[in-house]
């Protein structure tokens, strides 16, 4: 594939060589250009076209919130990475369809996570990657006029909460309107509605414990747990050791 090209829009100067460093690692991405300020972001994706910007979001001159969505206005196809101090704009960054959102201090293994997300993304919508196999690898939520990607090995378990769901990730919980019964026509096998408000993912499953009249599930390193019903805790059993 021909490497993303990225541009990195950051006002601290540590952040920046920091970032630059951590991704230079990854023959994938070719960078293209810097800034350190909001207007500069915009003027740096009109001129280049890039593929991905990741972006501070408390900068001089035009935040980057406002500087993205400026950005979106004239390359739709652009993707997002968020790197901040505040967690507060989480939820505004995933409303446009942001590839992650990471608050500092950023990890390194956390970037390359976020990076190989958005160069799955990119591979799908750029003919790369086959379509049957984006739907292995990826469920897609849609909301409105935008789609969130998440990679199936990141889903533990997805729970049904009022007339939302929720999608229990290695780094994130995601918030769909979409029904359970439409989201799990787009799971591959190792996943099992294990109860009237849970989908599991069996391969992550570490302890089954019995709680009450059901079950509850636990998984490796992550400190959510799933129900399980009682009328299916034999069927989940029988896929596991299979």
């Amino acid at each position: 594939m021909q490497p993303i090209r990225w541009v990195l829009a950051e006002d601290h100067e540590d952040s920046m060589e920091i970032i630059k460093y951590f991704i230079n690692e990854m023959p994938d991405f070719q960078l293209i250009g810097t800034c350190t300020n909001g207007d500069d972001l915009v003027d740096l994706v009109m001129r280049l076209k890039p593929d991905l910007v990741l972006t501070d979001i408390n900068m001089p001159k035009k935040n980057g919130m406002q500087a993205v969505k400026e950005c979106l206005f004239f390359h739709p196809a652009l993707k997002l990475i968020f790197l901040t101090g505040f967690d507060q704009f989480a939820i505004e960054a995933f409303e446009i369809s942001a590839v992650d959102y990471l608050v500092k201090p950023i990890e390194k293994e956390r970037l390359q996570w976020a990076l190989e997300k958005a160069k799955t993304i990119l591979q799908f919508e750029k003919g790369q990657l086959a379509a049957e196999d984006h739907c292995i690898h990826m469920l897609h939520l849609k909301e409105q006029n935008s789609t969130q990607y998440i990679p199936l090995s990141d889903i533990y378990f997805i729970e049904k909460a009022g007339k939302k769901c929720l999608v229990y990730t290695t780094n994130e919980i995601y918030e769909t309107s979409e029904p359970m019964n439409k989201i799990i026509n787009r799971l591959d096998d190792t996943f099992y509605q294990a109860h009237r408000s849970n989908i599991i993912n069996l391969s992550k499953i570490t302890q089954i414990m019995p709680q009450n009249e059901t079950y509850v599930v636990l998984f490796e390193n992550y400190d959510k747990q799933a129900s399980l019903s009682k009328l299916r805790i034999n069927e989940v059993r029988e896929r596991m050791q299979g």
